[in-house]
């Protein structure tokens, strides 16, 4: 019971913590509520008093660089494909000898150049038959700006991009990512089967040389079972690393599968894969691998094939004809090359 003429307190709002705190006269604190900032008064103890902030503003803007210029492919098999304009000069064509080299049918063989002035690029066309488009407009010599449409005949795109180190890696990494093996870093399957089905159409419509070699590793089973798969890994490193060695700019290495390798050859006859198959396993046989300072000798088998000799222009036909040329070197001993119906060398 209280006395007469003593309010009861409000347990609404006094908490039996600030009952004790009243009954010590220390200060109180009150917790705020949702719509009221987190705040307190100042305690008599501390140096300073909480600051009232309602505005953080805006987060502090980082300087970029924006000092490379890039070409990135929109379109077809290489869409996302990244080409530095770090020279003066980049040459645009089917020929190999520009220095973008491009295969499409729509491509003439010296069809545009980009130019840079200063900080400024331009494109060039160089009379070709299809045309070069800025923006979809047909031109003879256009400025590029950030973002625009490059198209070069009725087929291939390009964005122009000016950014900096940063973005261009990440666009490199984007690119590599959906089409290289991660362990060997040659082109993986996916883009292999795209890009052969692109080089047979265009060696056929141009009655060009293509011939396609597929290699494998002989016993490379027994790597794995007595040297374990780390070993195995560093063998197909180094067989990659020797073959895209060996290779022309032009060829693309693929790993088609497991311990097997494809390599596509562009304006190459059936004797020419050959001798660079040969080649091939001389360069890959005279450098073993070394596995904990133990080093495990390495050697392969190749089949050849050429479009000229299959029975049909077609990349399902170019592939059984090569697989056919690697079973042969298989059955003859392997380490060695061969073509579909040949002997093997």
């Amino acid at each position: 019971m209280l006395p007469t003429g003593v309010a009861p307190p409000d347990t609404a709002t006094q908490t039996p913590s600030a009952e004790r705190a009243a009954e010590n006269g220390s200060k109180t604190y009150r917790r705020p509520t949702l719509s009221e900032p987190y705040i307190t008064e100042a305690d008599d103890t501390l140096d300073t008093e909480i600051p009232r902030c309602t505005d953080f503003g805006d987060p502090p803007r980082l300087e970029v660089k924006r000092d490379r210029s890039l070409l990135v492919r929109t379109d077809g098999v290489d869409a996302g494909r990244v080409v530095s304009l770090a020279g003066a000069v980049l040459s645009i064509g089917r020929h190999p000898s520009n220095g973008l080299s491009l295969v499409d049918a729509g491509v003439s063989r010296f069809h545009a150049r980009v130019e840079q002035t200063g900080h400024d690029y331009r494109v060039r066309d160089l009379g070709s038959r299809n045309g070069t488009y800025v923006q979809g407009r047909r031109v003879d010599l256009a400025e590029l700006g950030d973002g625009d449409r490059l198209e070069l005949g009725p087929s291939v795109g390009f964005r122009f991009v000016f950014t900096d180190g940063q973005h261009e890696q990440l666009l490199r990494q984007l690119y590599e990512s959906s089409n290289r093996d991660a362990l060997t870093g040659a082109f993986n399957r996916k883009h292999f089967d795209e890009r052969l089905r692109t080089e047979v159409a265009y060696a056929a419509r141009h009655d060009a040389d293509l011939s396609l070699i597929l290699f494998d590793l002989d016993h490379f089973k027994r790597v794995n079972d007595t040297l374990g798969h780390p070993a195995g890994d560093a063998v197909l490193r180094q067989v990659a690393r020797l073959a895209e060695q060996t290779l022309r700019a032009e060829d693309v290495l693929a790993r088609f599968g497991g311990e097997e390798f494809a390599v596509i050859l562009r304006g190459t006859s059936a004797a020419g894969a050959l001798r660079l198959a040969e080649r091939l396993r001389a360069t890959i046989a005279a450098v073993p691998v070394v596995v904990e300072r133990r080093p495990v000798p390495v050697t392969i088998s190749a089949g050849c094939a050429a479009l000229d000799l299959a029975a049909g222009a077609s990349a399902e036909v170019l592939l059984k004809a090569a697989d056919a040329g690697l079973y042969a070197a298989k059955r003859a001993g392997r380490d060695r090359c061969a073509t579909a119906g040949g002997k093997p060398r």
